[in-house]
């Protein structure tokens, strides 16, 4: 069975993320994330990134490119979205867009829910986007973000200090189940921290920089990896 996803007919779709019974859909050339239900195709929510990322970038600094949604992942019960300006949003998932109505008119505030989203079979999941918790990462790439990834992993127990050799496989193994994480990664040209901006830094003495030496050596170093601890047991 087909539905459409979009209005305009020419619109192609570019992502999906699905979890429980909702499927998360990013257009091509639009800022704005659809949430469908997987089972019925009901429209349940939208919601539009361009003001967060104007809000990193600025708006002088944006200028008339659009802005692109190139990377999409659920993970940790959060949407991961990657835009083609490098920046990345993470944003807490509910079952329920009542706690996303509260945000009002604030950017990137939910520009559509649908009521009747509620009513949906009792027993299920639908990962309404938590406007309200959206979180802007101040690591990104320079260019696009291309893929999302994410591993299950923990933090090295070996840097606590040990204690009397009794309790030492219980302390273990205690510090092992409360550092249980995933490790979310993401892949794009560059990396930028978007509090310092991307100029280019000279030596003191007025060195040229590295990538200019070594063309070959600045080849390899575009390509980034960008990874995230994400502790189960935060909310």
């Amino acid at each position: 069975k087909s539905f459409d996803a979009h209005p305009r007919k020419d619109s192609q779709v570019r992502q999906l993320a699905w979890d429980g019974d909702g499927i998360w859909v990013s257009i091509r050339l639009d800022s704005t994330l659809r949430l469908f239900h997987a089972h019925t195709f009901q429209h349940l929510q939208d919601v539009d990134i361009e003001p967060y990322v104007s809000k990193m970038l600025g708006t002088g600094k944006l200028g008339f490119s659009f802005v692109r949604i190139t990377a999409l992942m659920v993970s940790s019960n959060r949407l991961w979205i990657g835009t083609g300006n490098g920046v990345i949003i993470s944003i807490p998932l509910t079952d329920s867009n009542k706690a996303t109505k509260a945000a009002g008119n604030q950017p990137g505030s939910v520009v559509y829910s649908d009521d009747s989203g509620d009513k949906v079979t009792a027993g299920t999941f639908v990962p309404y986007c938590s406007m309200a918790q959206a979180q802007l990462c101040f690591h990104g790439h320079r260019d696009a973000v291309k893929f999302f990834t994410a591993v299950p992993g923990h933090a090295d127990p070996s840097a606590s200090c040990g204690g009397e050799a009794a309790g030492e496989k219980t302390t273990d193994a205690a510090a092992q189940e409360g550092t249980k994480s995933m490790l979310v990664m993401s892949g794009g040209e560059g990396y930028i921290d978007f509090r310092m901006g991307d100029e280019d830094v000279e030596g003191e003495e007025g060195e040229q920089p590295p990538m200019k030496l070594h063309p070959s050596q600045a080849k390899a170093e575009r390509s980034h990896l960008i990874v995230w601890q994400i502790l189960d047991n935060e909310d």
